[in-house]
Order: structure tokens, then sequence, then C-alpha cells
């Protein structure tokens, strides 16, 4: 979508158009999920920040000038969303991690922090400063967390 395009439709979901911010939405769901549900671990905690997040970006779209300000303020809104939800999980335990695939009993070994930004990394495709800027990290934490993830991994 060109900038031109994205004014058009972001006025109109300033406006009350959930069309139009659904067609906003489109273009970053899938990472938000994927973020969400690979830090959390449990469907229904992803869907729940997930769609927290999405009503909070919908009140939200007019004040935004850009795409990557959309994205932006989604990803930064979803993160803090994910932080907040794993300090509910009593003693840091993740509900849901018994069983299930390979990649997820090995997120189960990882830290909350490096869970984030491995997720961010892998499923969301971000790069080191987009998960530092989104997740309130500096670039050299992010760096730190995803060296480590690796070495965990043996994926170096």
């Amino acid at each position: 979508m060109d900038k031109r395009e994205y004014k058009e439709i972001s006025a109109l979901a300033a406006n009350g158009d959930t069309k139009a911010f659904a067609h906003l939405y489109e273009t970053i769901y899938r990472e938000m999920y994927y973020t969400a549900y690979y830090t959390l671990a449990d469907d229904a905690d992803a869907v729940d920040v997930v769609m927290r997040t999405v009503k909070d970006g919908f009140s939200s779209v007019g004040k935004l000038r850009t795409e990557e300000a959309f994205r932006t303020f989604m990803m930064k809104s979803l993160c803090s969303r994910i932080k907040a939800r794993l300090k509910e999980y009593p003693d840091g335990e993740l509900s849901s991690y018994n069983g299930g695939s390979v990649i997820k009993r090995e997120f189960e070994r990882l830290s909350d922090s490096e869970r984030l930004v491995a997720a961010m990394y892998v499923a969301g495709r971000f790069i080191p400063s987009e998960i530092a800027a989104y997740a309130g990290m500096s670039a050299g934490a992010v760096k730190k967390r995803l060296k480590s993830v690796l070495e965990q991994f043996e994926l170096d």
C-alpha cells in the first residue's frame, strides 16, 4: 500500500470505518498473533492480548500518520500486553507447554524476554532494531538475547 492509499484508508478508519481498519490490521495480524502465541504459549491468552491490542488500535488509528506508525503502535501495545500477561502467570510458569511441538518445548526453556525476542525474530520476522523499538529494549539487549537463544537452540 502506498502513502496516498494509506492516508485514505487511515482517514476512513479514524472515522470509524471498520473495513478500513481491518485492511490496516490485515498487514500485521500474522506477526501479532505468532509473537503472542510463541511468547505466551497459550492460544487463548494470545488471542486475548491481540484482540485487546486491536481494540486500542482502532480507537487510536486516527492519531497515526504513517503505516509504519500504525505497525509500531500496534506492536508496542502488543508487547506491553504480553509482558503484563506474563506477570500474571504463577511463578513464571507457562501453562500450556506440556507437550506440543518441539519448537514449543524448546521455547519453554527460555526466559520471558528471550521468548519474546525469539518469537518476534522467528515468527514475526522482525529485525533486531524493530524488536528493540517494539519491546522497549536496547538493541544491545535484543542482540544479547538472540545470541543466547541461538546458542540454546544450537542454531549458530
